[in-house]
């Protein structure tokens, strides 16, 4: 199974949430877990904006053992196709979540996020909470 972790989770383990640690390494076992490009970009600005060079120097480090997710025209089409859809729904949530929700759904993975309000809108998204 592959697991994408969202913005929330990576801010969470990069503060040393342990419940959240154990979970991560309690699935690597026979399971992927990869970034999409969308929520390294905004940990690394989030970093950059506070100057957290501990932090950054963990995200950094953290970023060697799981890869990063690049957007597809696969995914870009994914993406237009739930922004239509949201919006017909009246539903709408922000463009990166959109883009990190596509990014999931495009790979067949699980996002594991704290922000199943905005992402669970996303039909068929297969999602996990493990801040629960």
């Amino acid at each position: 199974m592959l697991y994408m972790l969202d913005t929330n989770i990576l801010s969470y383990l990069l503060e040393g949430d342990d419940s959240i640690r154990s979970r991560l390494f309690s699935v690597l076992p026979g399971n992927s877990v990869e970034l999409p490009e969308t929520v390294y970009y905004e940990v690394q600005r989030g970093l950059f904006y506070r100057h957290s060079r501990n932090k950054q120097a963990r995200f950094d480090a953290f970023c060697e053992s799981f890869p990063i997710r690049s957007m597809t025209k696969t995914t870009l089409i994914c993406a237009a196709r739930i922004y239509a859809d949201l919006r017909e729904r009246g539903q709408l949530i922000e463009d990166s979540d959109i883009f990190i929700g596509a990014t999931a759904f495009a790979s067949n993975a699980t996002l594991v996020t704290n922000n199943v309000e905005h992402l669970g809108r996303i039909e068929g998204l297969k999602i996990e909470n493990w801040t629960c």
